[in-house]
């Protein structure tokens, strides 16, 4: 390997479900090398490091070279969906011990569906202890803590072997003490147990969702966090040297030690991360309103972004369980590479949620996969080359796919293989149709006013069928579509959230007050950003104000600037009302107003990559880029070009139907659509 002695570089690592995916960065060229190599679920960090020692290998440099590390991670998410056997406790108030089983009390999806259950909260409910203390929602100490029920509880807690306790105290968003106090308490009882405070990791109103989001921080942290000291260790002693950050749902990073101290931050790292990617890359062609289309092996995520940024709400959700924080929205679809191709008790065929994932895979991996997938439906359609999946490095057996598809019917009479993997695409298609409309038609947005950015190792395949359902005109594909999730955590800045409730209406607020709470919570970010050895003079704050109506149950993120003096408040209800008029199609200007929480948001800013212009095509034709002709199935069999991405340059025109092959992706032009080509190589499909 040859040294570029003084390159500095940044490393984004993403790690999904089947593949991990790896961009690294020269900082002075503003080039960037690319890797994906498959997953290692039983050691996640197997995949990074063999993944990082290749893409270094082919930037010519050594881990000593890169001084920032970027890592986003599923194993949060993975470990809720494979409902993982985590030993959690929680401690709340007397009378209170139901709050996880009891929730919202409220039916989510199908208010009709008879079958419906709800989620099983991660903490059971024989591990929920209850200690007699109260304040009232002012911070009133009404009853003060037992300390010795707490010491019977600790000591209950070690009998049981648990691996971690939430502590959830009534109205502690308040008046943390008694929290604080318990946990002093376990920690001279049980001192090895990790402990999660609700005051500390989400301190808002709301008993249940704070309640819920401590639960899941406790759930995850012992893995989580013996996850990320596994990842310091190894990286360190493969060579790196560097700082080591990971991704927030809110879209900023933070470091692996924060990320330890508070693991239910990094929920949907990876999604946000590309979410993040997709919003700029469509600004550089030109796009401000786009939906961003990530499909990976496993699943689709999809979010919208408006002016540039992605939407970003107060609260998530993840697999059903409420988490109280800023984040991204994204909005997730059991639909990927590798989601298996069936048919129900009806004889309807279905696509997923099921997913082959990557052991054994698909079944033209050839590892052992019995049951088709989409990647298996691709590749019989002819929309996927066998001899160039990942750049020619792994061979795909078509023949087995076809077979697959074929023995998954008994009754074969006129059942064609090749129809039913064209069908499998469509209805995954359909099943994007269906989530695009649930996050644009339903809030009053118009898809055909908004682009659509496709990413993702499978998003090139399906995301120019969904396009064309719902008449949207542009589809963007990012250069290296298949690591867009791995670049958007080097474009993320690096951020805190400081966050307080303060419920009431908001013609009741004092400007000087509000102003007073605003700066206490400026301190409170920065000085996290402060302990990472970040400058004072590099941080940046954002205030933003969470609002409702009065009587909803949901509240809005609206920006508070400076600058407005006395006529503060009323610019803060304007905005809130053009907000939730842009967000849900209305708005009741006359109706009161509530001020929910406050929050603040400390940046660093991550400087942009200057991304290296393609030189000009001489002439209109891609004739250079063309690499041969196959039959690929749009309906009915077309005889279709393939193009070698690599050779696209500015100026090529190109009319479908099309192929546009790379090594982490592939791109399907309907025969309806012309692609050109941006100064950075973005590709752009418009109907024609």
């Amino acid at each position: 390997m040859e040294n570029q002695g003084n390159r500095m570089y940044r490393l984004g690592i993403d790690t999904g479900g089947t593949h991990t995916d790896l961009v690294l960065l020269d900082e002075e060229t503003g080039n960037i090398w690319v890797e994906k190599v498959p997953s290692t679920p039983r050691r996640i960090v197997d995949a990074v490091l063999s993944g990082a020692a290749r893409i270094l290998d082919k930037a010519g440099a050594a881990p000593g070279d890169v001084h920032t590390v970027v890592y986003g991670t599923t194993v949060a998410v993975n470990m809720i969906l494979q409902g993982e056997r985590i030993s959690a406790g929680l401690i709340t108030t007397a009378g209170f011990g139901d709050v996880l089983e009891v929730g919202n009390s409220y039916r989510s999806g199908n208010i009709y569906d008879v079958q419906w259950a709800p989620s099983r909260p991660v903490i059971e409910r024989r591990h929920c202890f209850e200690v007699r203390q109260r304040h009232d929602f002012r911070g009133h100490e009404l009853e003060p803590l037992d300390e010795e029920q707490v010491r019977g509880i600790a000591a209950a807690v070690k009998e049981l072997a648990l691996e971690s306790v939430a502590i959830c105290l009534l109205h502690s968003y308040t008046q943390p003490a008694h929290e604080v106090r318990v946990a002093q308490i376990l920690a001279e009882e049980a001192p090895d147990i990790p402990l999660s405070l609700s005051s500390v990791v989400s301190p808002r109103i709301s008993e249940y969702d704070r309640a819920s989001t401590t639960a899941l921080d406790a759930y995850v942290k012992p893995k989580l966090s013996a996850h990320f000291v596994d990842f310091a260790e190894q990286t360190e002693a493969a060579g790196f040297g560097a700082t080591l950050l990971t991704m927030q749902g809110s879209g900023g990073t933070f470091s692996l030690r924060q990320a330890a101290e508070k693991p239910i931050r990094v929920a949907n790292s990876g999604p946000v991360a590309g979410a993040i990617a997709g919003a700029y890359f469509a600004a550089e062609v030109g796009c401000a309103n786009v939906i961003t289309y990530d499909m990976g092996g496993t699943s689709t995520d999809l979010a919208v972004a408006i002016g540039g940024d992605p939407i970003v709400v107060p609260r998530d959700e993840l697999l059903g369980h409420p988490i109280q924080m800023s984040s991204i929205e994204i909005t997730p679809i059991g639909s990927g590479g590798g989601s298996i191709v069936w048919i129900d008790e009806g004889g309807a065929l279905r696509v997923g949620p099921d997913s082959a994932g990557a052991s054994p895979g698909p079944v033209c991996y050839g590892a052992g996969g019995t049951r088709p997938t989409l990647t298996d439906a691709a590749v019989v359609t002819g929309r996927l080359n066998p001899d160039y999946f990942l750049g020619g490095r792994q061979r795909l057996d078509r023949q087995a796919a076809h077979d697959a598809l074929a023995l998954s019917r008994n009754d074969t009479d006129d059942w064609d293989p090749e129809r039913w993997a064209a069908g499998a695409i469509a209805i995954a298609a359909a099943d994007s149709v269906r989530a695009i409309r649930r996050v644009s038609i339903a809030r009053g947005l118009d898809p055909r006013d908004f682009a659509i950015v496709g990413f993702g190792g499978a998003g090139g395949l399906i995301v120019s069928d969904a396009a064309r359902e719902l008449g949207i005109p542009t589809v963007v594909i990012p250069p290296n579509p298949g690591n867009v999730s791995a670049m958007g955590l080097l474009l993320a800045d690096q951020s805190c959230d400081a966050v307080a409730s303060r419920l009431c209406p908001l013609d009741e607020v004092e400007v000087g007050a509000l102003n007073e709470w605003f700066d206490q919570l400026e301190t409170d970010a920065a000085k996290e950003l402060l302990s990472e050895g970040i400058p004072i003079d590099r941080i940046a704050v954002a205030r933003t104000a969470e609002m409702r109506y009065r009587g909803q149950s949901f509240e809005l993120v609206v920006p508070f600037e400076k600058g407005y003096g006395d006529q503060a408040l009323d610019h803060l209800a304007t905005s809130f009302h053009a907000l939730h008029e842009q967000r849900y199609g209305h708005a009741s200007p006359k109706d009161p107003v509530q001020l929910v929480s406050l929050r603040v948001s400390a940046v660093a800013a991550t400087a942009k990559p200057a991304f290296p212009r393609l030189p000009d095509a001489t002439t209109s034709r891609a004739d250079e880029a063309l690499k041969e002709r196959r039959q690929v199935v749009f309906g009915e069999r077309v005889d279709t070009p393939v193009y070698d991405r690599a050779l696209l340059r500015p100026g090529h025109v190109i009319e479908g139907p099309a192929i546009i092959e790379e090594p982490g992706s592939t791109t399907v032009m309907w025969p309806d659509q012309k692609l050109s080509v941006s100064p950075i190589g973005t590709l752009v499909l418009t109907a024609r």
